[in-house]
């Protein structure tokens, strides 16, 4: 069982900076002791009635914060049901966003602020780990006591993919930071972030299907026919398209309907799949960064075809978890975020329905891949997901000043020595191999 240490701190009721005092006050009364009050005199009873003096100023400034922060935090606990915190990820208070650096607003209707205090919250997501702090220290525009207390910040979260949080992790902080009262919120709820817009390379790629005969394309091109459709045969077909191991399996006369040349299109059809068969653990750091490479490299592929005025049917070969209703515009950056690496569906179970594209990761396994080249598609992107790995500074020194939860690269020293890097880039190896000595159609990125 993993202890979240983190978690734990945050319930313990005294700050640094009240042990640091208490240490320093110690140490202070000790060496006066010492010097000053070997014997009776004259600085001596000074000494006191200063002491006297000062110990019940500190005592009343701490007094006032500790019992002002208390009594915030009563006030919340009591009313703990009605007061929700409410929270904006993203921009404009959108449940969406590009991952990175996040933009976060949290506010706390009809909450108590501690008197020149803070409210300070960590959000806690599904899986245990926490949010950086934002801090509540402001009020809304408007008349305090009737509009919520809000905070702001920059948290960091890299992952492209659905964030799920359980609640709340909620300390009152008096104006000293000396005393911290923290108390739990459940308060379950979702948002998902995509991939940031980046320039790459990608190939001409044009639509192959219709589906309503409508919108005509520059140039017309074949669409399904041989090896794909067979329907019954009728009178004046051509008897030389007739399948005879069909009819000597059903005593069924079908014939290959041929191909045709359609001069209208409406959406290019793009299948992502995400089958691992390299990677031993699908959820490693490595395994992680590169699902996160994948999709951004995914996700600019099917925005610079929408750049060019197409349509992109899109599609995955996992169940995407629909938690909240997403317009056209973000259903691609959606269906990513749902997206994980998995070895139990193969690209070349799809049935085929006149796919435009079909993009794999250098994750897939030369066989797989053979197959694939071997039906025909179209297109057929390869994004090598080690590349953005490689380009990393060797020890990456940036790393040694940064806090460990903002980091936005692995260590390339871990990477070069990982076991999981010589199979990633010995596949990628066989597969620039197999592309250059087969009838491949599409690029590699």
């Amino acid at each position: 069982m993993n202890i979240n240490f983190d978690r734990l701190i945050s319930f313990f009721p005294l700050k640094r900076n009240a042990l640091i005092f208490a240490l320093v006050l110690i140490i202070t009364i000790y060496f006066i002791k010492i010097e000053y009050f070997v014997e009776e005199a004259t600085i001596t009873l000074y000494l006191k009635l200063f002491a006297w003096l000062i110990g019940t100023f500190i005592l009343i400034l701490v007094g006032l914060g500790f019992l002002y922060t208390l009594i915030c935090y009563v006030h919340f606990i009591i009313n703990k049901k009605t007061i929700n915190p409410k929270i904006d990820i993203g921009i404009d208070g959108n449940i969406k966003g590009e991952a990175g650096q996040v933009p976060v607003m949290i506010s706390l209707p009809k909450a108590l602020l501690p008197l020149l205090g803070y409210i300070k919250i960590k959000i806690e997501f599904e899986n245990g780990n926490l949010s950086d702090t934002i801090v509540i220290n402001k009020y809304s525009k408007g008349f305090e006591k009737l509009l919520p207390k809000e905070g702001s910040t920059l948290i960091w979260l890299p992952d492209r993919k659905q964030y799920h949080t359980k609640g709340f992790i909620i300390s009152f902080i008096d104006y000293l930071q000396f005393f911290r009262f923290t108390t739990y919120k459940k308060s379950p709820s979702s948002f998902y972030l995509h991939s940031s817009e980046i320039d790459i390379p990608v190939n001409e790629i044009n639509p192959s299907k219709t589906k309503e005969e409508v919108e005509k394309i520059k140039t017309s091109r074949k669409v399904q026919g041989d090896y794909l459709n067979y329907k019954d045969y009728e009178t004046g077909d051509d008897v030389r398209r007739i399948v005879w191991k069909i009819f000597a399996k059903n005593r069924e006369l079908v014939i290959r309907t041929p191909e045709v040349i359609n001069p209208y299109a409406s959406h290019i059809k793009f299948h992502s799949s995400f089958y691992n068969l390299i990677s031993k653990d699908l959820t490693s750091a490595y395994a992680i960064s590169m699902l996160n490479y994948y999709k951004d490299i995914v996700y600019n592929i099917c925005l610079n075809i929408k750049k060019k005025d197409k349509k992109v049917e899109f599609n995955i070969d996992q169940a995407v978890n629909e938690f909240v209703t997403v317009s056209e515009k973000d259903r691609i950056g959606f269906q990513l975020s749902s997206a994980s690496w998995q070895n139990n569906y193969s690209v070349n179970e799809l049935k085929s329905s006149g796919e435009s594209v079909i993009c794999v990761s250098s994750l897939i396994s030369i066989e797989e891949l053979t197959t694939l080249i071997e039906k025909g598609f179209s297109n057929i992107i390869i994004v090598n997901v080690s590349r953005h790995l490689d380009n990393q500074n060797l020890f990456n020194f940036k790393n040694l000043i940064l806090r460990k939860d903002q980091k936005s690269e692995l260590s390339k020293l871990g990477w070069f020595l990982s076991s999981t890097r010589n199979k990633v880039k010995k596949n990628e190896k066989a597969i620039e191999e197999l592309v250059s000595n087969s009838n491949f159609i599409g690029q590699i990125i």
